[in-house]
């Protein structure tokens, strides 16, 4: 009897043993193996998830599975080839485009890119791209004319144009979502005055905007005010590492009063996706060179086809 009850209690363990070692991984749906490859990344699913197996390359060539992209380039010393690779992977969404993440995009070629996207992707809702320079990519403005149906841009470590956020404020009306988050700077002066431009230009051409994240932009209270004037449907502000801010008055409870979610100057940057951005000497505030400042603180294909 003993032996009896010990073999039944180790009857479902082995059983569940037996259904792990028959479990097929190429039976599994296809809806669901798409769904676990789509967190594999971009690079390993052109160069090495798709050659596993046809059904593997058939769920990896659906346009469905590229509606969204995130591409980060692995290895910089390689920039025609991952160029290639990010078009190979829009070109693989067939116009079904309708969220893309690009890193690293401060790299020759990515202004040729931009327009590739813009060029086939009408339909994308969101674009969001870590370390650029627009005011060096010649392309931008009319890149961005092409995205009638934008409803979030973000921008990190970034250079921007007046022009550019003009541009986006006429031909994305359906914009909700903006973010332009910097690392800081020491540049003061003229510095200061062209972000007021950048703070003036989105309170003029963003009155529908709801989210807007500014961290690390050196504007002034003037910028501020034009932005809360003219974006009287924000519901989220976030001023972290805006010190030249000066919020202690009738500014700081206007936006406190405006604003649902405000984040102020000095807030902590936990969860700031540029936060290893900022420079940690800027946050001396006995550095003297700050005297007088207010210091208020985010295919399967050969190597070939890459040619």
């Amino acid at each position: 009897m003993p032996s009896t009850s010990k073999s039944k209690r180790q009857k479902p363990k082995e059983q569940q043993q037996e259904m792990q070692l028959k479990t097929n991984w190429l039976e599994l749906p296809s809806d669901l193996m798409a769904n676990i490859l789509f967190r594999v990344g971009v690079f390993d699913i052109l160069e090495n998830v798709e050659k596993v197996c046809t059904g593997w390359r058939k769920i990896c060539k659906d346009p469905s599975m590229w509606r969204v992209i995130c591409i980060d380039y692995p290895d910089l010393r390689l920039i025609e080839k991952n160029l290639a690779m990010c078009k190979h992977a829009v070109d693989r969404s067939q116009g079904q485009l309708i969220d893309i993440t690009i890193g690293h995009f401060g790299i020759y070629g990515d202004d040729e890119l931009l327009l590739y996207i813009a060029n086939r992707s009408s339909q994308l809702r969101r674009l969001k791209i870590k370390t650029c320079d627009t005011l060096l990519c010649k392309n931008w403005t009319e890149a961005l004319k092409k995205f009638p149906l934008l409803e979030e841009l973000s921008l990190y470590y970034y250079d921007i144009s007046k022009e550019v956020v003009e541009t986006v404020g006429c031909c994305c009306p359906l914009l909700k979502t903006l973010k332009l988050n910097k690392w800081e700077s020491r540049f003061f002066g003229d510095y200061v005055a062209s972000c007021d431009k950048i703070a003036i230009a989105i309170g003029e051409n963003f009155h529908e905007l709801e989210h807007l994240e500014l961290t690390g932009n050196q504007m002034s209270n003037i910028g501020l005010q034009v932005i809360l004037d003219g974006c009287p449907h924000l519901k989220s502000l976030d001023l972290r590492k805006c010190r030249f801010l000066d919020l202690e008055g009738d500014l700081g409870k206007r936006c406190s009063q405006q604003i649902k979610c405000l984040k102020l100057p000095n807030n902590s940057l936990e969860g700031c996706q540029n936060a290893d951005g900022y420079d940690s000497d800027l946050l001396d505030d006995s550095d003297d060179e700050f005297e007088g400042y207010f210091d208020y603180y985010d295919g399967y294909f050969d190597d070939d086809d890459y040619n």
